[in-house]
């Protein structure tokens, strides 16, 4: 009887050790993560994911004026533009963006001038079809009409850090943006890597019988979730648009006034049932070229000059 008692004690100081155990594991974990709430789900985010500054915010920000031109910061989750992107670095590791964060040159972000800040974008660069997922927290770039200031590392990744710059179609993720926009007005600037998988909509293939796979397997890359490789075998022409006339004769006048700059054409348009006079220089191949250019027209006051793909 006195054994068995000493027993029953034993096992009931035993379950007592391993509740408290158990309760100061819950308060751990509890303490450790955040709810982020109203994205449809309940995504956990660890407290390590909370922006390096304590003055990092969400914003989209008023209009602004940069060396005489006005840029009007929007919400836009069909942006979606191809232009030229450059990269920046060094000189700014370790300062503060523009939206309170502290610029980490070897993360995967970029900035951009009109876009939220945070928000998810997908650059493809157009001369070797590499595509990477950014996080746009930073104003910029404001040399020339580029579209886009990658990080050192993005630049390394999409090919284009040796060039400085390279041309690239830049498309707004909807739903990755509109979760860090979430995540932001709580206080959590998690890296694009760090967020959940956005689970896709079922589809029922109906099955298809007798059907060969011809080709080896190929070998899934594990861990590659940052950037992937596409071949598009698509060949792109880079043009300077420099006007759009209602009258032939305004299109001839302004041809006539940029003389200096070489290959310039005018193109016919019809929008709206209405004919346009569209003055353009181009095609180009060399995308220094098409940079280089219209920073020369830009300085000689066609402010209108802006760089279009086809």
């Amino acid at each position: 009887m006195y054994s068995n008692s000493i027993g029953l004690k034993s096992n009931n100081v035993i379950q007592l050790v391993l509740l408290l155990i158990l309760l100061l594991l819950l308060q751990s974990c509890t303490s450790g993560i955040e709810v982020a709430a109203n994205l449809g789900k309940k995504y956990f985010i660890p407290n390590n994911k909370k922006s390096n500054s304590s003055k990092a915010v969400f914003k989209i920000g008023k209009k602004y004026k940069i060396k005489g031109k006005y840029y009007f910061p929007k919400k836009d989750l069909y942006y979606n533009k191809t232009g030229i992107a450059s990269w920046y670095g060094p000189k700014f590791h370790g300062k503060i963006t523009a939206n309170g964060e502290v610029y980490d040159q070897y993360a995967l972000t970029a900035a951009h001038r009109t876009l939220p800040l945070p928000s998810a974008v997908k650059v493809t660069n157009l001369e070797n079809n590499k595509s990477i997922i950014l996080r746009i927290n930073d104003r910029g770039p404001y040399v020339n009409d580029r579209i886009i200031d990658l990080s050192s590392k993005a630049a390394d990744i999409l090919g284009l850090k040796k060039k400085g710059t390279g041309l690239v179609r830049v498309t707004i993720l909807k739903e990755k943006s509109e979760i860090l926009e979430n995540l932001a007005k709580k206080g959590y600037f998690p890296e694009i890597k760090d967020l959940p998988k956005l689970e896709l909509p079922q589809v029922n293939v109906p099955k298809i019988n007798n059907v060969k796979v011809l080709g080896s397997k190929k070998k899934i890359l594990k861990n590659k979730i940052n950037y992937d490789i596409k071949n598009l075998n698509k060949e792109y022409r880079i043009f300077i648009k420099l006007a759009s006339f209602s009258s032939l004769k305004s299109a001839q006048l302004m041809k006539k006034k940029i003389s200096y700059v070489e290959n310039v054409k005018i193109y016919k348009t019809i929008s709206r049932d209405k004919e346009f006079f569209q003055v353009k220089a181009g095609p180009f191949l060399d995308v220094k070229k098409v940079d280089d250019l219209q920073y020369l027209l830009l300085k000689r006051g066609m402010q209108g000059a802006q760089i279009v793909v086809e």
